[in-house]
């Protein structure tokens, strides 16, 4: 997959920028605060359908605007596409904003273009994914298995309306009392929609964990890297892997719920299931979460990142385009020149696009410049 073009449109500082972009390394220099990780954020949010900085697609339209547009040109995968996004502020809510996707000039709903233009993520934030909450850990799952199933995020969304639900009527059944038959509805509803995001979370995880300990070893990382699928709930003796099956992930699923019936009923809430697995990171066999250095921890990250990049090539057939938001600021030059060896070995067709506040490290070759300043991008010679 190649970004060809790009244009935004009153997206954060960016009042009117459009660029060519070519495929291989792209450095994007600039001093802090002129944009650069915002033109990141523009191909992030246009490709996964919401930003992955944002608590609101309006945080993402220029301050006094009413709406902001991100236009992108592709070719490879599918062959050439024209994929635009809109975002509207609510006129009665303002901070809130609905979003309008075309591709090649057809109305497409958010989810139908999840996977047209498959990316990897790394932002400084994505640190916290190895001593941070559970959240982000099945966040990057989730975002990867939307990408390369475009299934999987209608099942994960049907999945969340009935955890909703059912939470609800647990909340009011201490009050009022509650008729059996609705929350065996929307029981059978979550085990439904839950069995196969749990399976789908689970074979993820088996494949990336040989990607994982290769791409560690690659970046020349020390000690083994390792990574296991937890679910969020008891098991009953079944190994975690074998949740792969969608079968089984429904008959441990439904077999926990019928367990957790009485402390559902007392605490008001669905107390095991999908939202609440984990994905545990160890180095050599300990918690990284509890014993990882901060180096180790980057080590982990862009392991873990390297890993997507070729579990999306396997799924989709096609490379995604890698964002790396100041990756090299934090690594040693050791590291620098590992990993600017692992992204040339993918290949000149892996368009990859890094930010860079500062001088271009000595590890870095890349085949185009970018230079950020005040919301406007101009290409520079290498």
């Amino acid at each position: 997959m190649h970004l060809r073009e790009l244009r935004c449109f009153a997206f954060r500082n960016h009042q009117d920028t459009r660029l060519e972009l070519g495929p291989g390394l792209t450095v994007v220099v600039g001093r802090n605060g002129q944009g650069k990780t915002n033109l990141l954020e523009a191909i992030a949010t246009l490709a996964l359908t919401r930003s992955p900085r944002a608590g609101s697609l309006a945080e993402c339209i220029a301050w006094g605007a009413p709406a902001a547009r991100v236009t992108g040109w592709t070719d490879g995968g599918a062959g050439p596409l024209e994929v635009d996004c809109r975002l509207d502020r609510l006129p009665s809510s303002p901070e809130r904003a609905v979003r309008r996707y075309c591709v090649n000039g057809t109305t497409r709903s958010a989810r139908a273009v999840l996977g047209l233009v498959p990316v990897v993520l790394f932002w400084p934030e994505d640190l916290a994914l190895v001593k941070g909450p559970p959240e982000g850990r099945r966040r990057l799952l989730d975002v990867v298995l939307s990408q390369a199933h475009p299934a999987y995020a209608e099942t994960a969304l049907r999945y969340r309306r009935a955890l909703e639900q059912r939470n609800a009527l647990l909340r009011g059944s201490g009050a009022a009392g509650l008729a059996p038959r609705p929350l065996a509805v929307w029981t059978a509803a979550l085990i439904d929609h839950g069995a196969p995001v749990m399976a789908a979370r689970a074979a993820l995880v088996g494949t990336m964990q040989p990607l994982v300990a290769a791409a560690a070893m690659e970046l020349g990382e020390p000690t083994a890297i390792a990574i296991r699928y937890r679910p969020g709930l008891p098991t009953q003796g079944v190994p975690p892997e074998a949740l792969a099956d969608p079968s089984t992930a429904a008959h441990v699923l439904g077999a926990a719920l019928q367990a957790a019936a009485e402390e559902e009923r007392l605490r008001g809430i669905t107390v095991c299931g999908p939202h609440r697995d984990d994905l545990i990171l160890d180095l050599d066999g300990r918690s990284a979460r509890a014993f990882a250095s901060q180096g180790q921890q980057r080590g982990i990250v862009l392991a873990v990142k390297a890993a997507e990049v070729r579990v999306i090539r396997e799924r989709l057939g096609t490379t995604p385009v890698v964002l790396l938001d100041d990756v090299f600021s934090e690594l040693d030059p050791l590291r620098q020149e590992r990993l600017s060896a692992l992204l040339a070995g993918e290949g000149r067709e892996l368009q990859t696009l890094l930010t860079t506040a500062g001088a271009i490290p000595a590890a870095v070759h890349p085949l185009h410049q970018l230079v950020v300043e005040r919301g406007q991008a101009r290409p520079r010679e290498a």
